[in-house]
């Protein structure tokens, strides 16, 4: 079945992949290295992550490509190794990915912000996430553009892929939770991001990382309210605990797990989860899942 069969079928609810990074950082991943360079040092490694993925249950997951725009491999001076870093990506995953499994194409932010903040510019981002969608375009199934703080950046991304591909568009943006609701970092509400998007030509919308399973719960709460689009969730593994230079996330699996459930009800129809989240906990939500 499509993924577009998928989202039209009410019994379906599609599980996503979980954490990447975290997976990479279990794996001694040095610190300041940007995990897409493994997709061309280390590819045993990453199609071994994307593995254990699928065999824990997930339906799709996701190309190891978050980093991979010129804007953000220039700042590690890797901008001239995209194509081979994207093309082993693609080898890496695909070479894993199951009969009736699907190949999503990762895009993650540029690292660049706009004025006040930055010097960045919507064609600058456009150009970016165009050149990385050239190069995914003809390996994946459907795309997920993710950890978005910025709604101006996510519309340049959803642009960018929509002037290559007609395939499946998941957009989703990370928001904080503050005293007066979900806000991304620039100030934008989850109504108002929400809204924008119902205008754009996508068909899932979405919100992850920044947020633990609970307050991911909270929000889906009140995002329901503002769309009849399919919804996906990818929350953390609660928050992220610093013990010298690692960064641990010590949710029990078991909690993050009755949160899904709880979203599921609610009616998320894709659910994955983000930094912390692993294999074991793919595992029990496929549990869940088949339980329905």
């Amino acid at each position: 079945m499509s993924f577009q069969d998928w989202l039209m079928d009410d019994s379906k609810i599609i599980l996503f992949d979980g954490g990447f990074g975290s997976e990479l950082i279990k794996r001694g991943l040095e610190s300041g290295k940007i995990p897409d360079i493994l997709n061309v040092e280390q590819p045993d490694i990453i199609s071994e992550i994307h593995k254990s993925y699928y065999d824990a249950g997930s339906d799709m997951c996701q190309t190891n490509t978050f980093g991979s725009t010129p804007l953000n491999l220039n700042r590690y001076n890797l901008e001239p190794h995209i194509e081979e870093i994207i093309q082993n990506a693609l080898g890496n995953i695909k070479k894993v990915c199951p009969s009736g499994c699907l190949v999503v194409g990762d895009i993650g932010p540029t690292g660049e912000f706009r004025p006040p903040v930055g010097n960045a510019s919507s064609d600058q981002w456009y150009s970016s996430f165009s050149t990385q969608v050239k190069l995914l375009e003809k390996g994946v199934d459907l795309w997920h553009i993710e950890t978005i703080s910025d709604l101006e950046e996510m519309l340049a991304a959803i642009k960018a892929v929509r002037d290559v591909s007609k395939k499946p568009l998941i957009a989703s943006i990370t928001y904080k939770k503050t005293k007066r609701g979900f806000f991304t970092i620039m100030g934008d509400s989850l109504e108002k991001c929400i809204e924008t998007l119902n205008n754009e030509n996508l068909d899932v919308i979405g919100a992850n990382c920044t947020l633990g399973s609970n307050d991911m719960l909270e929000l889906l709460k009140i995002a329901k309210n503002f769309t009849e689009k399919p919804f996906s969730v990818k929350p953390n593994a609660g928050q992220p605990v610093i013990k010298g230079d690692k960064t641990y996330y010590e949710q029990p699996v078991h909690d993050f797990a009755n949160d899904i459930r709880e979203m599921i009800k609610l009616g998320a129809k894709i659910v994955g989860g983000c930094c912390g989240t692993s294999p074991k906990t793919i595992m029990e939500m496929r549990k869940i899942i088949d339980s329905i």
